[in-house]
């Protein structure tokens, strides 16, 4: 690999031989003594990053350069044991969003200044995976820069996976989280009873109203094709079905969304799977 750009000692670029695309190589002293169209010494590089949005790339290029090269390397483990646990892909953007978090927030913790996550608790609930993952992130930095942050920042670095996977800015995630939450509630107290967080039927659930709520936020509607089902679901589902009409009564009233047929039928299924499972526990 040659040099094709020195961002600073340990930041290079490079043109990948194969893709044609710009990299980012990081090590410590990589481009030391360096100019480019040097060969890069294979045994210093420590990371390498491929992000093909040039907007991006221009965007984590210049951070890069404003950051310790500890916290790339930390935002960056903690995207791939992410990726991995969570199989799934992010967006390019985490690159740039979770690592410059992150140093504000280290920043932020030296100065002794603490912001409060006012979505923790939704967080916790409805994004149980994420934010396992954030927990691990906050013991992870605590292991390598001997930093103890509060459990608030695993709901931030959770909310940025969540983005990430989505493909949503950060407003949209948060505002989903709230939607999903006033949903429960609605279900809460029309049914009396608290959900089974711990049950497969309630983790399913969440699931569909994460793409429901990012429907409702991106004004989209689910194809609303003849609903074959609706009569049956009515009939079989009563409460459920009327608990439906409450949150699209609420939906429409507070986020302009039309709540079609198509997402009764599914929302009603779930949320008998959810109550049912709850009765006979």
């Amino acid at each position: 690999m040659l040099i094709k750009k020195i961002l600073n000692n340990n930041v290079i670029t490079t043109i990948d031989e194969t893709t044609e695309l710009e990299k980012v190589v990081m090590g410590r002293g990589i481009a030391f003594k360096k100019k480019p169209g040097d060969l890069i010494q294979c045994e210093k590089v420590e990371k390498i990053f491929i992000i093909e949005n040039e907007k991006e790339n221009i965007m984590f290029q210049r951070l890069l350069n404003e950051i310790p090269i500890e916290y790339v390397k930390i935002s960056k483990n903690i995207i791939d044991y992410a990726r991995e646990t969570l199989k799934v892909d992010f967006a390019e953007h985490i690159y740039v969003a979770l690592t410059d978090h992150l140093a504000f927030a280290i920043k932020r913790h030296e100065n002794g200044i603490q912001i409060k996550n006012d979505l923790l608790w939704e967080i916790k609930r409805i994004h149980k995976n994420e934010y396992k993952i954030g927990v691990w992130a906050l013991d992870y930095i605590e292991k390598e820069l001997k930093i103890k942050m509060e459990l608030d920042e695993a709901g931030y670095i959770a909310l940025h996976l969540i983005d990430a996977s989505l493909n949503q800015e950060m407003n949209n995630t948060m505002n989903m989280t709230n939607i999903i939450q006033e949903i429960l509630n609605i279900i809460k107290y029309f049914f009396s009873m608290d959900i089974d967080e711990n049950d497969m039927s309630y983790d399913r659930f969440i699931t569909h109203l994460r793409y429901f709520s990012q429907r409702v936020i991106a004004k989209k509607e689910m194809p609303d094709e003849k609903q074959p089902l609706l009569e049956m679901v009515k009939k079989s589902y009563v409460d459920p079905y009327n608990c439906v009409l409450k949150i699209k009564d609420f939906i429409g009233k507070n986020y302009d969304y039309y709540v079609n047929d198509a997402e009764i039928v599914y929302l009603t299924i779930h949320i008998e799977r959810v109550i049912s499972h709850n009765k006979h526990t």
